[in-house]
């Protein structure tokens, strides 16, 4: 059985993705979450049914893929082909859109895919704004990726180790609830956490790494796709106006190996996002017209 484009009613629930085209856009991750939430059933298994109905489906992971979700977890919203599968399964499984501006995919050939971190982050005093709201609560993709340590909102650092000094004697729980920890289920807002003002200062460079991220996660819905060429151009465009052709302080500058920096040259690699994050601040050129995207 493969899902058809023909369908009439959604063969899942059809929740809507949240925020996307904003710098909050949801996680394809968190919707995951959701929707197995709202099916009652694990978010790795229902991953893998997701997968398994795709009509292009391959043999991505082991068999006991369902009992290692934190192993697989980054490439369900990177660049790769399985977030490229979920994404269009998703479609015709829901009937909702913008799957894939909920991953990094915008960007997949011109920044490289290790770029998430495997250690969750969040910021306590959003999950209490949205449940004293009653608003949904869900991750943004923004939390996932290694570069962010900040909530520009609240002017804080995001938080990444549970309060409950029980917690990390816990097992894993089988199902995930948005806002809870994974392990002990302890609600994760701002009430449950007893710090120092002073340990949240955020920095001019954190302002600036953490806002270029919010416009590069905000446009990926309106802009034409970057191509394998535009990192060279990036590479080359600043060697020349901001380092004067010097390729050492350059690889000091955005902590890219000169080997690797000669492979971009030579064949159009992708860069790491903190490397054009560091050289976007280094330049104080904003990252979107650091990179020259082009709004459809």
């Amino acid at each position: 059985m493969y899902i058809s484009r023909q369908c009439s009613a959604s063969y899942l629930y059809s929740l809507e993705p949240m925020n996307v085209g904003t710098p909050m856009v949801e996680c394809l991750m968190s919707y995951l979450g959701r929707l197995a939430l709202a099916h009652n059933v694990e978010r790795t298994k229902l991953a893998a049914h997701i997968i398994a109905l795709h009509p292009c489906k391959r043999s991505l992971y082991p068999k006991q893929f369902a009992s290692v979700p934190r192993l697989w977890s980054a490439s369900f919203y990177g660049t790769g082909k399985t977030a490229t599968m979920i994404a269009e399964s998703l479609e015709l499984l829901t009937l909702q859109k913008g799957f894939k501006y909920m991953t990094m995919l915008t960007w997949k050939e011109v920044i490289h895919n290790r770029m998430f971190s495997f250690d969750k982050k969040w910021c306590p005093e959003c999950f209490d704004e949205w449940s004293e709201a009653n608003k949904e609560i869900y991750e943004p993709l923004m939390w996932y990726l290694t570069s962010t340590n900040a909530c520009l909102k609240h002017k804080r650092k995001l938080e990444s180790l549970c309060p409950n000094p029980k917690c990390k004697k816990s097992k894993s729980a089988r199902i995930e609830y948005p806002g809870y920890c994974y392990r002990c289920g302890n609600w994760l807002g701002q009430k449950e956490y007893k710090f120092l003002q002073k340990e949240h200062n955020l920095t001019e460079r954190d302002e600036w790494i953490n806002r270029s991220i919010e416009e590069l996660l905000e446009i990926a819905p309106y802009v034409i796709p970057p191509t394998r060429e535009l990192a060279c151009s990036i590479v080359e465009g600043n060697l020349r106006n901001f380092f004067q052709g010097n390729k050492k302080e350059f690889c000091l500058i955005t902590d890219i190996h000169p080997v690797y920096l000669r492979t971009i040259l030579r064949e159009s690699l992708r860069l790491p996002l903190r490397s054009l994050l560091s050289l976007s601040y280094y330049t104080k050129n904003p990252l979107l017209e650091l990179m020259g995207l082009s709004i459809i």
